[in-house]
């Protein structure tokens, strides 16, 4: 059983647990979000204990628990108005002896709040708010005596702040297999899965709980909302992931399925979805980046780089950029099938059809070619006739402005390369 608080998991019955959020202090009372008396206050000498209990307060508030402080304090929707606005100020004598009962109480182990670390903790803290803590501001004690209810409240509170992920994955990965579901349960699905497999652990638990197996029927659903999510369910998975990365290639029609799309999808933002799924897969791993070329990728990135859509272009020059570095035959291979001439003459038009942020991602990839192969590469470029004035016009362009000096720098450094 998973418990996720603020963020963070832990066991429910580690006593080592991280620490959980206290409630306020006995003597304190919330009365909204920005507001809250301060019996102790009144004494000037008590203003630093009341800026620590004050935040304190905020933190409760900001853990989005509010439940907590109704259990403790009579049950759910019971708001019980210890304060009397009406009255007189309480006497520094009434608060002294709150204090003196504070003392004595923590001195027996009672309402200890250093102690608190675990739900276990917070729930014996609870329960010695109303058994060994003297609350005496105008109050019914019956009121606040803590129940057999109460106390089962309080449980089922705790109980609901516990999730196990095993469970919400298992359960998603069935609805995405029900046909009989709207597309509107499928895309929730898919964000329950993604929200837990970012942890790695989890996407490990993903696969072996046979999520992957969801994969093909998603990719052919008639509803492009399933199969963008489908695809960036896979970037999530497979990114920076050896474990998930090799049993996804255990069955290649998934990397098929995915070239597919890229080539076929009607849906250019699928498109360009299930090139990030690729990128994804391997860019980072050698081992996974030979296959793909040999299932098909050279070609689809050869036709990407040449494709109308200028944002699945620019995910082809950077699965290009961030896979020079694999070695160099995969340099070799891009050279030898056409892609310097294509990101040159890329360049060459940029002036006008590429926007200005995406031009330091083809300038420098072109760097990045020329220095894992420089001999071919730079004999290319010399070889094109319009390069050398292109990229004079194109830094010319820029007008020395301060934001555009990367590019400027990746031209220079190119013409002096290439000496041109």
């Amino acid at each position: 059983m998973e418990n996720h608080f603020g963020g963070s998991s832990s066991s429910s019955d580690d006593e080592s647990a991280l620490a959980i959020i206290m409630p306020p202090p006995c003597n304190q009372h919330t009365i909204n979000e920005d507001e809250i008396i301060d019996l102790d206050a009144i004494d000037n000498h008590h203003h630093r204990r009341r800026r620590r209990n004050n935040h304190h307060r905020r933190q409760l508030h900001n853990s989005g628990y509010p439940a907590i402080i109704d259990a403790i304090r009579g049950g759910p929707g019971i708001l019980i108005d210890l304060v009397d606005r009406s009255s007189s100020a309480i006497s520094i004598d009434r608060a002294a002896e709150e204090d003196a009962a504070a003392a004595a109480a923590v001195a027996s182990g009672i309402c200890d709040p250093n102690r608190v670390r675990t739900y276990k903790d917070m729930f014996r803290y609870a329960s010695d708010l109303s058994d060994g803590m003297p609350m005496n501001i105008h109050q019914d004690l019956d009121a606040l005596s803590f129940t057999d209810e109460r106390r089962k409240f309080l449980s089922n509170v705790f109980s609901t702040m516990s999730v196990n992920v095993h469970e919400e994955l298992n359960n998603s990965i069935n609805i995405l297999f029900d046909n009989n579901k709207q597309v509107v349960e499928h895309e929730f699905a898919f964000d329950v899965i993604v929200e837990y497999v970012e942890n790695i652990d989890y996407a490990n638990d993903f696969e072996k709980l046979g999520g992957f197996h969801i994969f093909l029927p998603c990719i052919r659903s008639e509803h492009p909302s399933v199969r963008i999510k489908t695809c960036e369910l896979i970037t999530t998975l497979v990114q920076h992931n050896p474990y998930c990365q090799e049993k996804f290639m255990e069955n290649t029609n998934y990397l098929r399925a995915l070239i597919s799309m890229v080539e076929n999808d009607p849906n250019d933002e699928v498109r360009i979805k299930a090139l990030s799924a690729i990128s994804s897969l391997v860019r980072e791993n050698v081992n996974m980046f030979w296959p793909f070329i040999d299932l098909g990728g050279k070609d689809l990135i050869i036709s990407s780089l040449k494709s109308p859509i200028k944002k699945l272009k620019i995910k082809t020059v950077f699965l290009i950029s961030s896979t020079s570095h694999l070695g160099s035959d995969v340099v070799e291979m891009y050279v030898d099938n056409g892609v310097v001439e294509i990101i040159s003459s890329i360049i060459m038009s940029m002036e006008k059809n590429i926007e200005s942020f995406d031009h330091e991602l083809f300038l420098s990839t072109l760097s990045k070619l020329i220095r894992m192969s420089p001999v071919r590469v730079k004999e290319i470029c010399s070889s094109l006739e319009e390069f050398k004035p292109a990229l004079t016009s194109l830094r010319d362009s820029y007008s020395n402005d301060a934001k555009y000096k990367d590019e400027m720098d990746q031209i220079s450094w190119l013409m002096e390369t290439l000496k041109l």
